[in-house]
């Protein structure tokens, strides 16, 4: 009898302070963001563009689910050189991956959160490659990829909200394993609006660079 009172103690001594991980230093984990998405490599400047449409959802205070999709295009242009009997090559292409993912954010202060999330991110992507004099040719694909991040979320100001994670992906076979970073700022203009900027640095020198608004709820 002793033993169960005293486990309904601590668990009423707990909840309250779990409750709190995110409601009482005012970080938000329910939104809907739209961005424009550009992908970069180090020596080589932007090889794709286009935009991202993702979203959260907070529940049970300390959980969130989130997701993505996301449609980039390449244009390599004309690349002019000997190659054989073709005198050049036009190269382009469409990425359109989606995620989905679960996250946990435990406070670590009033005014941060510490943010472990997991993600499943499914890649299809495409190329076409057209010779001068001989014609083009198509390649189409798709990956399946796991990936687990964790890091800070913290309010740098009552309207500046920043976030550095450190996470891994990796996936089929041809999937090269990866290290990143992602690193990201939100300003809130309210309770509703903000913009967000963000970058993923990938080990393979690929950056990814993200601007857009976002409307919490």
């Amino acid at each position: 009898m002793k033993k169960t009172l005293l486990a309904m103690a601590l668990a009423a001594f707990i909840a309250p302070i779990a409750a709190q991980a995110t409601d009482s230093n005012g970080i938000c984990y329910t939104y809907v963001q739209l961005d424009y998405v550009n992908v970069s490599q180090s020596g080589h400047g932007a090889y794709a563009d286009g935009a991202s449409l993702s979203g959260s959802y907070q529940f049970a205070n300390n959980f969130h689910v989130f997701g993505s999709y996301t449609d980039t295009s390449l244009d390599k242009g004309y690349i002019d050189r000997q190659l054989g009997d073709h005198d050049g090559l036009h190269v382009s292409g469409k990425d359109r991956p989606w995620s989905l993912g679960f996250g946990y954010a435990a406070s670590i202060g009033s005014r941060a959160d510490w943010v472990t999330q997991v993600a499943y991110t499914h890649d299809r992507y495409s190329l076409r490659g057209c010779f001068d004099g001989w014609g083009c040719e198509r390649y189409r694909d798709a990956a399946n990829i796991w990936s687990v991040n964790t890091g800070v979320m913290g309010r740098v100001t009552d309207n500046l909200t920043a976030n550095a994670y450190i996470g891994y992906s990796n996936g089929d076979e041809g999937v090269m394993g990866n290290v990143y970073g992602t690193f990201g700022l939100v300003y809130s203009f309210d309770k509703t609006w903000a913009l967000h900027g963000g970058v993923r640095v990938n080990n393979d020198s690929t950056q990814t660079y993200s601007v857009g608004v976002r409307a919490s709820f």
